[in-house]
């Protein structure tokens, strides 16, 4: 696996700032001058630009202020035509009669 400058793995020590972790997308926050990146050696990390964070984290926040409403609207329609067009009951199939003792 290539590793460039700005990768590194976890349990390495690492300089403080935002770290990326590439297979679960998880954001750790690395707190002082100097820190450890939590995780296993396998787990690879990208160090994230402080100025890019503070960028992204309003733009991010906005995205979600502003499109969570029409999610909400969208699985409410889809949940009234389900109901309209009777797709929500289920088949249920016969079972056959179990005996107890």
């Amino acid at each position: 696996m290539r590793t460039d400058k700005k990768e590194t793995r976890g349990g390495n020590k690492v300089d403080g700032g935002f770290y990326l972790n590439r297979k679960t997308w998880d954001l750790v926050t690395v707190n002082g001058k100097k820190g450890v990146l939590p995780g296993k050696a396998n787990d690879l990390y990208l160090k994230v630009p402080t100025l890019a964070m503070l960028v992204a984290a309003p733009l991010l926040g906005a995205t979600l202020v502003i499109f969570l409403p029409f999610v909400g609207f969208a699985l409410f329609a889809a949940a009234g035509l389900r109901k309209v067009a009777g797709l929500d009951k289920a088949k249920k199939t016969a079972e056959p009669a179990r005996e107890t003792r």
